[in-house]
């Protein structure tokens, strides 16, 4: 069944600029209406998640000349981006700083080593969280909009690439919170011992909610 650029307009209940500026009074205000930008052959839609407010997806959908819809995409808002930047850059000075003072791999390497898995598990929780607000927003729209799409992704999420990452993040998750408990904790590592089990449950989480969701579609027309 085709889908029409009208029947994509009605998604939208308050149409704005896909701005910056425009994302930032969203996330400030807490504004869950579905907002969009209606263009001559494509039309933005975003809305702010009730659980994830800044990590949220904008949808591009792309129309032919007969105003039919030929493609769904996403990338995350601009508020998103910076809020990324945000995250890590402070995160990696507050890290790097004691590295830096006192540089000696050798007695430094537990401290090193649990930085570069914190941050590697960091880069990939943000991205679930992302993924998950998308999915979550993107069987909606399938809903909304009726579309006949064939349900692909309960199997994306067992791919080898995504089994093999499983088997090597979920065993340092854990280890990390072991870490934490029995060593960060006693030797008065306290930041450091609260980052690693927050990363690290935050990660295991998400991941695990992602794979127990219920209903899973794709996101190809």
């Amino acid at each position: 069944m085709e889908i029409t650029k009208k029947e994509v307009e009605e998604l939208i209940e308050l149409e704005e600029e896909n701005t910056f500026s425009k994302h930032l009074k969203n996330v400030i205000n807490r504004d869950f209406r579905k907002k969009g930008k209606i263009s001559t052959n494509e039309i933005k839609y975003w809305k702010q998640g009730f659980w994830n407010k800044t990590i949220y997806p904008v949808f591009t959908f792309e129309f032919n000349n007969e105003n039919h819809l030929i493609n769904i995409s996403d990338q995350i808002n601009p508020i998103g981006k910076i809020l990324n930047i945000i995250i890590f850059l402070p995160y990696s000075i507050l890290f790097l700083i004691p590295i830096i003072n006192d540089f000696e791999i050798l007695k430094n390497w537990r401290f090193i080593l649990i930085f570069v898995v914190i941050l590697a598990l960091s880069i990939i929780l943000i991205k679930g969280v992302y993924k998950f607000e998308k999915q979550n927003q993107l069987e909606y729209i399938i809903e909304f909009l009726d579309l006949e799409i064939l349900d692909k992704k309960r199997g994306k999420e067992w791919t080898l690439i995504k089994i093999l990452t499983r088997i090597f993040t979920y065993p340092i998750c854990i280890g990390l919170i072991i870490l934490a408990i029995s060593s960060l904790f006693p030797d008065g590592e306290i930041k450091l011992g609260l980052i690693s089990i927050t990363i690290a449950g935050a990660y295991l989480f998400t991941d695990l909610n992602i794979l127990l969701r219920k209903k899973t579609t794709g996101n190809n027309v």
